[in-house]
């Protein structure tokens, strides 16, 4: 069984994580944020960065009101943009888990995950699936930065620090 606290640690450590990888992006060129690199599902580390964020964003709207219609990505011309992104759809996670109980978190209910389309989710499973989103899509973009010739060194890894 989980709890608020819990979930808040992990979704803000994910987070942290996540806000050290797109400064760590600011390593690369414009040219090769928005490189097209074959062999990923989304091939540039732009879109990359942007559909773990926008992912969060679905999964919100899933627990809050039911999926109904696509979501607004706001533009994200740039890292800066994407940091605010991020900043902001962290924030409406946050929110939502400071907001619940136990029960909320820990009880299977129907939700809407896609337009007409009801399937039944605890809500720390659905925290737990945007959590381990983020991870993923880290590795692929890390995957992606050393094609591009700019890997992370070995002896550091993405700061998980919440500071």
């Amino acid at each position: 069984m989980y709890n608020a606290e819990t979930l808040v640690d992990i979704h803000a450590r994910a987070h942290a994580s996540l806000r050290g990888l797109i400064a760590f992006c600011g390593n690369l060129t414009s040219d090769e944020l928005r490189r097209p690199l074959p062999g990923f599902g989304f091939p540039t580390v732009m879109v990359q960065l942007v559909h773990t964020i926008d992912a969060e964003v679905y999964w919100q709207t899933v627990l809050t009101r039911g999926y109904t219609e696509e979501a607004v990505t706001p533009e994200t011309p740039d890292l800066a943009a994407i940091e605010a992104f991020r900043e902001q759809t962290a924030s409406v996670t946050r929110a939502y888990l400071e907001a619940a109980n136990a029960a909320e978190l820990n009880t299977r209910r129907e939700m809407i995950s896609d337009p007409g389309q009801t399937r039944v989710y605890r809500p720390a499973d659905v925290i737990l699936r945007v959590v381990t989103h983020i991870f993923h899509h880290q590795g692929q973009i890390l995957a992606m930065c050393r094609s591009l010739g700019k890997p992370l060194n070995d002896t550091y890894d993405i700061d998980y620090s919440l500071d």
